[in-house]
């Protein structure tokens, strides 16, 4: 008989899992997620819009299990979610000041910029800019090298 009262309390703590993760998620990475967000969208109230929909969404605590390092998983979700956004409230006609590819600048920073802030494409970077493909991976590792050695 205990057994049934056993399956019984597995469900309820399986029933209240993913509120649990999802906060254990947001309290472990939400603020590496915010930082994110912040650099694609300036705004702070958009920003934290898009963070309650990065840590509310039904299948983050699956993404994020399916990887062995669930960093790199919110930093693509939140990534994702944030140039989409980003992009439906410059439909809505918010404009933000941003990096654009009418400039011939071929700097590691402002290929990045490009890159992961404003979600231009690699060949779209490297044609607007006269480089092969290559060439703009090249500067975006630069870029992330620089970057984490200060």
């Amino acid at each position: 008989m205990n057994e049934p009262g056993r399956s019984s309390g597995d469900i309820t703590r399986q029933t209240n899992a993913p509120p649990t993760d999802h906060q254990r998620l947001y309290d472990q990475y939400g603020a590496m997620a915010y930082g994110v967000i912040l650099q694609i969208i300036p705004q702070k109230k958009l920003a934290q819009e898009v963070l309650l929909e990065v840590f509310t969404s039904p299948q983050l605590p699956t993404y994020v299990s399916d990887s062995k390092n669930p960093a790199i998983q919110i930093i693509r979700l939140t990534r994702s979610k944030a140039l989409a956004a980003r992009e439906k409230a410059t439909a809505l006609g918010i404009h933000f000041s941003e990096a654009t590819l009418t400039t011939n600048e071929f700097s590691p920073a402002y290929v990045f910029d490009l890159s992961f802030r404003q979600g231009y494409s690699l060949e779209a970077i490297a044609e607007q800019l006269g480089v092969s493909k290559p060439e703009v991976l090249k500067a975006i590792r630069e870029y992330i090298h620089t970057f984490r050695q200060s």
